[in-house]
């Protein structure tokens, strides 16, 4: 899951069924956009821009000016790997390192059944995806390119990015709302790692009388709260999956939430990677362990 090294507060909620308002959504053109790569010529001053708006709110809506024929490319190789069997749960578990594994990346993961890692090594189907790799590499470098000036600003540190994982949203789903890093709320979850989160969208079929559904509900619950347990009530930010949208949260703030799919007839992609701190990922197995060491001596003793 982890590829390359690269040059706060988490919460806890309740699904009570009352949900707040919507304060930003799509509009007829897709969505409201926080930057627009297009309308920035200078790359350094766009990663500044991004980072503060980050600094301030925890994400940060990017349109990545990436050519619509790459992004239409890409979208079909995913119609491909779809048609080909290829989706699969995102973590497979057959040891004890990979259940602790798929504990301490559940939430980040939440609800992700159908799901491709876009890496070399795989299928020969997965190594024919070449506009997906490249998406890939390009988010990589994107969010690589964001690390110095995270540290700086924010104090956010990642050292090494994780593979490009493709997720299919469709049929008759909900999904939970969750943060992907909580190891600061009273899960007492060990931090997984991750620092930044990344989801790029490929779907150049969305329009507005597809609905609301595939895309992102991003909960603003105040930074300055000790608990997100009305997160459910706080204002949103919508965010339709439409094609090349990018959206970047802070892995260990941010609440969201996939938007509900209907129906198998239609299927909405996106690419989503991770950047991840070395050091914090070493040390989660070993926690995650030893959290579990006193439930084994229990049963020990029961025996």
């Amino acid at each position: 899951m982890v590829k390359t090294k690269a040059s706060k507060e988490a919460m806890r909620w309740a699904d009570d069924g009352l949900e707040g308002p919507i304060e930003r959504k799509p509009g007829e053109e897709g969505n409201d956009f926080d930057i627009r790569m297009q309308d920035e010529p200078d790359g350094v001053l766009a990663a500044q821009k991004i980072v503060q708006v980050l600094k301030e709110r925890g994400f940060c809506l990017v349109q990545a000016n990436a050519p619509p024929e790459l992004v239409q490319a890409a979208f079909e190789e995913a119609e491909t790997l779809w048609e080909d069997g290829e989706f699969k749960p995102p973590i497979r578990v057959h040891d004890d390192r990979s259940l602790l594994e798929a504990q301490l990346w559940s939430h980040a993961l939440q609800d992700v059944e159908k799901s491709v890692w876009i890496r070399e090594g795989d299928s020969r189907a997965i190594q024919l995806m070449n506009a997906l790799k490249l998406l890939g590499r390009n988010m990589a470098d994107f969010c690589a390119g964001l690390g110095p000036l995270l540290e700086k600003e924010l104090g956010v540190a990642f050292d090494r990015l994780g593979q490009p994982l493709l997720t299919c949203y469709t049929g008759d789903a909900t999904h939970k709302i969750h943060i992907d890093n909580p190891h600061e709320d009273e899960s007492s979850l060990p931090d997984n790692g991750m620092r930044v989160s990344c989801t790029y969208y490929i779907n150049p079929h969305w329009a507005p009388e597809e609905g609301e559904q595939g895309g992102m509900d991003i909960f603003m619950v105040p930074s300055s709260s000790s608990s997100a347990s009305g997160a459910r009530k706080c204002p949103r930010v919508r965010v339709a999956p439409h094609m090349d949208t990018l959206v970047l949260h802070l892995s260990e703030r941010i609440v969201h939430q996939v938007l509900p799919t209907k129906g198998w007839n239609i299927r909405w992609y996106a690419l989503q990677l991770w950047g991840l701190n070395g050091d914090a990922m070493q040390q989660m197995s070993r926690k995650l362990l030893a959290m579990r060491q006193p439930s084994k001596e229990a049963d020990s003793d029961d025996d």
